[in-house]
């Protein structure tokens, strides 16, 4: 084959503790494995000291165990492709460098692809920086998007058009992990990014009418960063109903065809992020914290009828790794 060994740099992660981007860098992982290609996760700042960072240590190879013989600029210029993609991998963080966000970095002809990264429901980028972001996107051979927002923002403010794919989360179909067998019964998995009032409304809603104890993974719960990815994806996998207001857990529960209830503000992040569930017909699943959440506790109950969704996924799922093939391939 080709390609079969040519390295892939992935710079999926800038937050060690988003379980989007540790997830998504798997998935994008595996994929990469399975189109015949060798991925190794940029890993120069040695961030993946998380509980569930290592996740991605025990499973994947990383850029900060593979350059230890080498110097960093003489590593990066063994590879022929770089790929940046995840959940706000774009949004402005004074954590990351403009040139590694956006890949100004790494040998001359090296194939540069965003496989579906995200900015969140605005860019933040400040001026300076955003003219080097604009200079540096010029030279992908790939854009690629999951979302409006996104798609809109690299339109009006970048003068980038990009092709539509799904999210890295629905690449694979399966994510392996340990079985926590003290995770049993009939409960409500709950997990926020930033509870509110009507969030929780939710919750006690969904509580009174089902009945079911809760397991709560929310940010603000004490510890919640001891948590392994193993945690997650039991809660995710035996949950009756999950209630979330992250779009990353909501595809999970997609991809574990569980249903579940995303909570977000019209003018929050996730509001903008929704295409991936409009593209799958779910989103009679969203409620929004500006409306009287009541309206729809028939969700609590209401199965959601994954026949017609896998069909969708798959066809969508078979169109973006086409795509990523395809920008993958030398000119």
């Amino acid at each position: 084959m080709e390609n079969e060994m040519e390295k892939v740099l992935l710079c999926t992660i800038n937050d060690n503790e988003h379980l989007g981007q540790i997830l998504s860098t798997y998935a994008l992982h595996v994929t990469l494995q399975n189109l015949g290609y060798c991925p190794v996760v940029f890993d120069d700042l040695c961030r993946m000291n998380t509980v569930i960072s290592k996740y991605i240590k025990e499973r994947c190879c990383l850029f900060s165990d593979m350059c230890i013989h080498n110097s960093k600029e003489k590593y990066l210029d063994t590879f022929n492709y770089l790929l940046t993609g995840a959940e706000k991998k774009w949004k402005y963080t004074e954590k990351e460098s403009t040139d590694q966000c956006f890949l100004n970095f790494g040998k001359e002809d090296a194939r540069k692809i965003a496989y579906a990264p995200s900015f969140g429901k605005r860019c933040d980028i400040p001026l300076g920086p955003k003219n080097a972001a604009i200079f540096a996107l010029k030279r992908f051979d790939g854009i690629s998007v999951e979302d409006n927002s996104t798609l809109r923002i690299l339109n009006m403010e970048f003068g980038i058009d990009a092709e539509k794919v799904c999210s890295p989360l629905f690449l694979v179909e399966d994510y392996p992990h340990f079985d926590r067998e003290e995770i049993e019964g009939l409960f409500l998995s709950v997990f926020f990014e930033d509870r509110d009032n009507q969030k929780q409304k939710v919750v006690e809603m969904s509580e009174e009418i089902l009945q079911y104890r809760i397991i709560d993974l929310s940010k603000d719960i004490e510890n919640h960063l001891d948590s392994s990815i193993d945690v997650f994806l039991n809660a995710l996998e035996k949950g009756a109903l999950i209630i979330t207001d992250s779009i990353a857990f909501a595809h999970m529960a997609v991809v574990y065809k569980k249903p579940f209830i995303l909570i977000t503000s019209r003018l929050g992040d996730a509001a903008g992020t929704l295409s991936g569930l409009e593209s799958l017909g779910l989103m009679e699943r969203v409620i929004y914290t500006e409306d009287d959440v009541c309206e729809k506790k028939y969700l609590c109950r209401k199965p959601i009828r994954y026949g017609l969704v896998d069909y969708k996924l798959m066809e969508l799922r078979s169109k973006s790794i086409r795509w990523l093939e395809e920008k993958l391939k030398k000119e």
